[in-house]
């Protein structure tokens, strides 16, 4: 079965989520089986048939309708802002199409909730969230690790993604509140699924087992957009020894001192320290992951292979073979839950819906 992908906006994202993987260009391994990039629709013709020249891809749209009414697509990779997912998301899924969709899922926690509605209307279609860290195998190894018991018990859970301020221009859409701006929106997602990932990985660990937010301070340059926000987090696990209480902090900037990205996990342990550097995309270089306990100290490094590769093969997969992936619908609305309540701590409103 080869499956016919379409593009939904010519997006530069689209080229490392979707292009370079099919194509085995740039860092990936090699390319992506069973997947043929078959047609791009954009807002007018024009852009589409510049995506399409660009890319390689034969069959070019002037509107999104027109890539969800094709009937020989597949599925497809929907690479809007995020204050328009939820509609196209709807829209493609109702049209039978299995969809990808870039992260965050949605505006705001009740679009999220709206996807995942189609989604459970739809039980044929596949609708995973593009959070493509978490299909590459050091997602899986810092489950292992947090796992196993070496660090004891989990106490403490803390990530940051900063990016230096004046990379990303004021005209940039991450500044616009409609659109679904943000740090939070845009990298704060990041940091709120790596502390997830982590404790939920702890014996007994439930995916479905939210933080609250304790609290929450940003640093708002435009109105209503957090430049910089940072929450402080607390969970309640049960289990059959009583109630245990892991704390989280998440960190997240577009306005950040220095010269440097900075992207970390640090998993605190009563026997412990797991800090895993750059999860976010190993291919990038500086990847590594540094076990502290009394025995000493450790570092793993980390496979330099795509996080964009392994999450368009794991797409393949689940629609071929229906195999189960962790992004799903459900859990783009609980992370999408986590990012609202960090800007109702932080005095903020929330991104709008749109029609």
């Amino acid at each position: 079965m080869t499956i016919r992908l379409g593009v939904l906006a010519a997006s530069r994202i689209a080229v490392r989520a979707v292009v370079e993987p099919l194509r085995g260009t740039g860092d990936q391994p090699e390319p992506v089986r069973g997947i043929e990039l078959a047609a791009v629709g954009a807002r007018d013709l024009a852009r589409a048939d510049a995506a399409a020249a660009a890319w390689g891809v034969p069959i070019a749209y002037g509107s999104y309708e027109e890539l969800l009414g094709d009937p020989d697509i597949d599925a497809v990779y929907i690479g809007t802002p995020a204050g328009l997912h939820r509609r196209w998301a709807v829209h493609a899924i109702a049209a039978g199409k299995h969809v990808l969709v870039e992260k965050p899922f949605a505006n705001n926690a009740t679009d999220a909730e709206l996807i995942a509605e189609a989604a459970a209307a739809h039980p044929e279609v596949v609708v995973m969230e593009a959070f493509h860290w978490r299909y590459h195998p050091v997602a899986t190894r810092i489950a292992e690790i947090v796992g196993s018991g070496v660090l004891g018990r989990v106490e403490r859970v803390e990530a940051a993604f900063d990016i230096p301020v004046g990379h990303i221009p004021t005209t940039d859409i991450r500044w616009d509140l409609a659109l679904g701006g943000g740090a939070t929106m845009d990298l704060g997602c990041y940091s709120i699924q790596w502390v997830r990932h982590a404790v939920a990985s702890v014996p007994g660990g439930d995916p479905a087992v939210l933080p609250e937010v304790v609290s929450a301070t940003a640093v708002v340059p435009e109105p209503q957009i957090d430049g910089s926000l940072g929450a402080e987090l607390r969970w309640t696990l049960r289990g059959p020894d009583g109630d245990h209480t892991v704390t989280g902090w998440v960190h997240s900037s577009m306005i950040a001192d220095g010269d440097h990205v900075v992207a970390y996990l640090t998993v605190r342990g009563s026997d412990g320290t797991l800090t895993a550097n750059n999860p976010l995309a190993p291919q990038t270089g500086g990847a590594e992951l540094r076990i502290e306990t009394a025995a000493g100290a450790r570092v793993e490094p980390v496979a330099p292979t795509s996080t964009y590769w392994h999450q368009l093969a794991a797409f393949r997969d689940a629609i071929v073979d229906g195999t189960p992936f962790p992004s799903t619908a459900a859990d783009g609305v609980r992370n999408m839950a986590v990012i609202d309540a960090c800007y109702r701590a932080a005095g903020l409103e929330l991104r709008p819906t749109l029609v």
